[in-house]
């Protein structure tokens, strides 16, 4: 009997050595999106989904957050998952940009490109009798502006694109308007409202809804300012193609970053892995957040992302066949 016993535990051993080790993972993790109201609010709680499935267990949290704010957050050990930009994940590598007073934020690693997001739609009501970014200034309307909240890349891309005019926000305030950072549904009832003149950011759901019961127009970016944004602060130059939104009639050259998400670096490997692999066999649940992401390719999400990948996330992409 003894012998027999014996035996069977040998054989359950053998299986549980044929079906490798199991993920024990963290008992919690974080996800750090985007402000409330955003497709990057959706993106993590998407995320969160995926990291519930492959975690068993673990308590699994979705918090907000911004592309700026999020790398010194998982670098800091706050989140383990996040949404940024290839750009300010090299920023933030290095301690250069927008992180050149912060320091680098090294606990970090990236893990897929998700897709270019344009950015600084100029949007005010189609009865505004300002036509131009370049008109704004030439005249210095005091215009209410809003753009989303601190920390976040849109308001970051907001400042910089207005500064290739050689407007600031001091500026706009200077000349009896406002600057408000705001999260998107706060932008679209203020502007609904008309307790604010323009928004300038993504076009994310809560803005798309806005422009739906609102007529608004568009205050195009001119090249010279798109090529400045391109060569000295790394924007991707793109082409908004025409009727895309109704504001748009005409192709448009246009401003956008490249989606990202990224972990801590410090994170295990296989923990990582999983992670990777539940995103990357799964990019439905990135696809169907909102049509900027429609074109996401697992095949290719290792490429544009600014930086090194996690170790753990370089396997996934090994194992699945779209590294060698």
């Amino acid at each position: 009997m003894k012998r027999v016993l014996s035996l069977l535990l040998l054989a359950l051993a053998s299986l549980a050595l044929a079906a490798g080790p199991s993920l024990a993972g963290p008992a919690t993790l974080t996800v750090t999106s985007g402000p409330m109201g955003g497709d990057w609010y959706s993106m993590g709680g998407a995320l969160g989904e995926l990291a519930k499935g492959v975690l068993p267990g673990a308590v699994v949290t979705t918090t907000t957050g911004g592309a700026l704010e999020n790398l010194p957050k998982v670098s800091a050990g706050q989140a383990d998952l996040g949404l940024t930009m290839a750009k300010l994940y090299h920023e933030a590598l290095a301690g250069t940009g927008a992180f050149a007073e912060r320091g680098k934020q090294e606990n970090v690693r990236a893990m897929a490109y998700l897709a270019n997001i344009p950015m600084s739609f100029f949007l005010v009501k189609e009865g505004n009798p300002i036509a131009s970014i370049d008109e704004l200034k030439a005249k210095k309307v005091g215009m209410k502006i809003l753009t989303s909240k601190k920390g976040s890349s849109p308001a970051l891309a907001a400042e910089m694109m207005l500064a290739k005019y050689g407007i600031s926000f001091d500026d706009i305030k200077a000349w009896g308007g406002s600057v408000s950072y705001v999260s998107y549904a706060e932008a679209a009832n203020l502007i609904k409202d008309g307790h604010a003149d323009a928004w300038i950011g993504p076009m994310v759901s809560a803005i798309v809804e806005l422009t739906t019961t609102e007529k608004m127009k568009m205050l195009p970016i001119s090249e010279a300012a798109l090529d400045k944004l391109r060569d000295e602060d790394s924007y991707v130059k793109t082409m908004l193609p025409k009727d895309k939104y109704y504001f748009v009639t005409k192709d448009t050259p246009h401003m956008a970053e490249a989606v990202i998400l990224i972990v801590r670096k410090d994170l295990d490997d296989a923990t990582a892995e999983a992670l990777a692999k539940a995103v990357l066999t799964h990019p439905d649940s990135i696809r169907n957040i909102h049509k900027t992401y429609s074109g996401f390719d697992p095949a290719t999400a290792w490429q544009n992302v600014g930086g090194p990948l996690h170790p753990g996330v370089e396997k996934a992409y090994k194992a699945l066949g779209f590294m060698k």
